[in-house]
């Protein structure tokens, strides 16, 4: 059977980051292929902006949940909405200047998304298949 500590390793926040950045890289690669170079700097803008989000996100949660919950609370959520504002203001130039392809963007935002749903699919099918032998 799966324990929760295996479960752990399975969501493991390294292995998530890695996996983001990888197919990052993948996907830019690909769709500058297949697609065109202004397709890819969409992808890897986009990309990027999740991929630097996401981890600010995970510096400021740790901090949250290695201290007084209450003390950081206030402190957490001010930061997060700040962080949002100035993604929305980023995204929001990039789009209105035409800087870079739409669909591009959309596509390396997605990429943390993507990341997020390969793992737990992955531990999903480990937890099946455990339960599965199991009985």
């Amino acid at each position: 059977m799966t324990t929760a500590q295996d479960m752990g390793a399975e969501f493991s926040l390294v292995r998530l980051e890695k996996l983001n950045w990888l197919l990052l890289a993948v996907v830019t690669a690909a769709s500058g292929l297949i697609f065109s170079t202004a397709v890819a700097k969409g992808v890897l803008a986009g990309g990027l902006l999740a991929n630097i989000s996401f981890r600010m996100l995970k510096k400021d949660l740790t901090r949250v949940f290695a201290g007084p919950l209450e003390a950081a609370k206030a402190r957490f959520f001010i930061k997060y909405y700040v962080r949002l504002a100035v993604l929305a203001v980023i995204l929001f130039l990039l789009v209105s200047r035409h800087v870079v392809h739409l669909g591009g963007l959309l596509a390396g935002l997605s990429t943390v998304a993507i990341s997020i749903g390969i793992i737990a699919a992955g531990a999903a099918r480990k937890v099946f298949y455990t339960a599965r032998e199991a009985s």
